[in-house]
């Protein structure tokens, strides 16, 4: 099995487009047998289209929280409902600006107790009608969601956020003061784990590419770590083999030079 970051892998920051070497390595890599996922920080309403076409065999997405295989749904985990609303009702007392996200959808909060911040703008713009404000009543027992995505300011009060969060979610610091806030028990690498269970195949067959430092757990995990000519200084450093730059060839070279095709 091999595993695949999106952002800063499979795609270049900023972009929607798939480098063509990019492609024809999935495609050879298939031929040969092998199978292929993504594993990515994004839930399953945010990968786009255009990777959904690729025919991977399975995702993995919201770092663990949602697995499916051959379209078919394995495991899925979301935050329970007391723990949501009180991680709203903090970011929201703490100055911490950001968003939601679920497997079907991203919450936005529009209460005039929520900080705001431009790029939590810029992003509801993108989204458009597919992104969903939050419920006037968080305290709805239906109200759930599975990860946090939060943008630090001068004035955010992190520390009393995670003297709370801490106990049950795992706080990833992307750089550029934005966390990405994720479920302790789940994580990219338990969704390897999960697969490697499910259907029987030893971690000694697994592979992972990233780039980026919510990747370390899946980099970290298998003994096949491949990093990105682009990636961070902790992804460089914890990996068994960096390629070329996503933009240079770097996945068809990196497949290539394992002898995956």
């Amino acid at each position: 099995m091999i595993f695949f970051d999106i952002d800063g892998t499979l795609l270049p920051e900023g972009s929607d487009t798939i480098p063509e070497s990019t492609k024809e390595a999935l495609s050879l890599v298939q031929k040969n047998d092998h199978l292929i996922f993504i594993n990515t920080g994004r839930t399953a309403f945010n990968v786009d289209k255009n990777i959904k076409e690729l025919n991977f065999d399975g995702f993995v997405c919201g770092c663990g929280t949602h697995i499916t295989f051959h379209n078919r749904v394995l495991f899925t985990s979301t935050i329970p409902h007391q723990q949501c609303v009180k991680l709203v009702e903090l970011m929201r007392r703490c100055n911490i600006p950001g968003f939601y996200e679920e497997t079907d959808h991203i919450y936005f909060d529009t209460d005039s107790q929520a900080p705001s911040h431009e790029i939590v703008e810029e992003v509801r713009k993108v989204f458009g009608a597919k992104g969903f404000d939050l419920p006037a009543d968080i305290h709805d027992p239906s109200f759930t969601f599975d990860k946090i995505l939060a943008y630090i300011q001068k004035n955010s009060d992190i520390n009393t956020f995670r003297a709370y969060s801490d106990q049950f979610l795992e706080y990833i610091d992307r750089g550029g003061h934005v966390a990405e806030i994720t479920q302790k028990s789940c994580s990219k690498a338990t969704g390897i784990q999960f697969l490697c269970d499910h259907l029987n195949i030893p971690l000694e067959d697994c592979f992972a590419i990233g780039d980026s430092n919510n990747d370390l757990s899946m980099l970290e995990y298998v003994p096949h770590s491949i990093a990105m000519g682009n990636s961070s200084a902790d992804v460089l450093k914890c990996c068994s083999y960096v390629t070329d730059d996503v933009k240079a060839d770097g996945i068809y070279n990196a497949l290539k030079h394992f002898g995956l095709f």
